[in-house]
């Protein structure tokens, strides 16, 4: 029997119909001011990220065959029939091997065994995101955001590992994991910073052999002591505390590196913003040096020529199970070392099985030999798949910075970079083939219903995008001020499907309608489904 160590059967779902969003609040960009302010940073230290690729390619052909044992998984017949159909149809058979397709089936009864016995229910899948691997291996994960586990509310997770056979694929392993899952992992980890640096994996899963994935307590301890210095953690404040903190890494002394949509959440919830090292000492940030919106990156300049910079290692050597290496703090206090594995790399992305929790966003992921070779992103956060971006592209800009001393780095200060994003506010009111948008604009009587300033308002691709300016200030989210509003839609019988990080939607069985607060305004997007 091939590969799997480590299995992380938990909980799912019982339904009759299960179908994918079109349009995922996560993947809209509503940010209008960010490509004309990284253009106006200074061109010396401009990331050039050629042969860079943020896209994720959709295999329709795997999503269509997902989304069907997802149907048969989640429904309501019974359970033999419902275990024979799966066998007959949808399971994995290698006439070589008679062990490794028995393993197969006993995977299959307890993931639909787990399903069945935990009540778990669903009605929608949020995304599909697959890797593919070892050239007829894919990783199927599918997200489901309405889900519950023994009636209780639960983000959840469905994961297939998929063999081809005769060029189709098939079920070779399914599981799931779910958000109480990871969170009970973080809490460990982030109890564990109080007495430890030494930490562990959430994923214990091997694509390639027999083995337990182990990392010797040793190889951490060496990779921590190298790069502890280079790895930071960034914290966001405003009036009322922390609002949000995310890690990043130290590109050359003073210069540290986060993710661009971490920073974006700074800038709209936060007042002040420091970072802080392993030993808890902390700097303030001056301004933003360099930005690349595709790359997902922000380089920002912090009040002392500190810390020591990463080592820019070569991900094109790394190979399936490769372990790679994080610093940082659950906690935002004490660092640890934790790790996870590499699966796949695709023209600058790398996909890994690595849990990452939204603090982690921005971090170095460091390979054996403790060189950075990738920077993690936010596409998955709460799951046991993760993306992160190669630092090769990273590396001219790294040359350039070390040779030149840090008094001469320029930056924008933060001041000027949030008065530049806020700026001409009351020059932008603008309407746009709204005549069109009538039968929309009755989706709970949107233009009656909120009471905020009207700034932006178009109608295009059947999709009616409203922006208002929330005058009330930061003290207050614009979300508190349209209950009338999202009573009106429930009223008319939408119902709320996600909620999360200042964002609503709600839909029926013809339009869908999402919500957004943004800095200091509230997008509404009213669309069909």
């Amino acid at each position: 029997m091939k590969k799997i160590l480590y299995f992380l059967i938990i909980s799912f779902f019982t339904m009759n119909i299960v179908y994918a969003f079109d349009i995922d609040i996560n993947k809209i960009d509503i940010n209008s001011k960010s490509k004309e302010l990284v253009e106006e940073l200074n061109k010396t230290y401009n990331i050039e990220v050629n042969g860079f690729d943020k896209k994720i390619i959709v295999n329709e052909d795997i999503n269509k065959f997902v989304k069907e044992v997802t149907s048969l998984s989640l429904s309501n017949i019974n359970f033999d029939q419902k275990f024979n159909e799966f066998s007959k149809k949808y399971l994995f058979i290698n006439q070589n091997n008679g062990a490794n397709t028995l393993s197969g089936s006993l995977f299959a009864k307890s993931f639909l065994s787990e399903i069945s016995n935990k009540k778990i229910k669903a009605n929608n899948i949020k995304d599909i995101k697959t890797v593919l691997f070892n050239e007829d291996d894919v990783l199927a994960f599918v997200y489901l955001n309405d889900a519950s586990v023994e009636d209780k509310e639960q983000d959840l997770i469905l994961v297939y590992w998929l063999k081809k056979s005769n060029n189709a694929y098939k079920v070779y392993m399914p599981y799931l994991t779910y958000a109480d899952d990871l969170e009970e992992h973080f809490n460990k980890v982030a109890k564990n910073e109080e007495t430890s640096y030494i930490g562990t994996t959430y994923n214990k899963i091997s694509l390639t052999n027999e083995e337990v994935i182990k990392v010797d307590n040793s190889l951490l301890d060496n990779i921590y002591n190298q790069n502890k210095y280079s790895s930071v953690q960034i914290t966001g404040m405003s009036n009322t505390g922390i609002d949000v903190y995310s890690s990043g890494f130290v590109v050359r002394k003073g210069i540290i590196a986060t993710t661009w949509s971490s920073f974006l959440k700074y800038l709209t919830d936060s007042d002040y913003i420091y970072v802080s090292d392993c030993d808890g000492k902390t700097y303030d940030v001056l301004g933003v040096v360099a930005a690349q919106i595709d790359y997902d990156i922000v380089l920002l300049k912090i009040n002392e020529e500190a810390l020591s910079e990463v080592t820019i290692g070569n991900s094109s050597n790394l190979k399936i199970d490769d372990q790679l290496f994080m610093i940082n703090s659950k906690a935002n206090g004490n660092f640890s070392i934790n790790y996870g594995s590499f699966v796949s790399l695709d023209k600058g992305r790398l996909k890994n099985l690595f849990a990452l929790a939204s603090s982690d966003v921005g971090s170095a992921l460091y390979d054996k030999d403790g060189k950075a070779v990738a920077f993690t992103v936010g596409d998955s956060i709460n799951a046991n798949l993760s993306f992160a971006n190669d630092l090769t592209y990273l590396k001219k800009l790294q040359n350039i910075l070390i040779n030149q001393s840090f008094a001469n780095i320029s930056y924008v200060s933060l001041k000027d970079f949030k008065s530049n994003y806020y700026r001409n506010v009351n020059g932008e009111i603008t309407y746009t083939n709204l005549e069109n948008s009538s039968e929309f604009q009755k989706v709970g009587d949107v233009l009656n219903n909120i009471d905020l300033p009207l700034l932006k308002a178009s109608f295009k691709d059947n999709i009616l995008s409203l922006r208002y300016k929330n005058d009330v200030g930061k003290m207050l989210n614009s979300l508190y001020l349209i209950d009338t509003y999202t009573e009106c839609l429930e009223k008319d019988g939408y119902k709320k499907i996600y909620e999360k990080d200042n964002k609503l939607i709600y839909q029926n069985n013809k339009y869908k309608v999402i919500i957004k607060n943004n800095l200091n305004y509230l997008i509404i997007l009213i669309m069909e489904k």
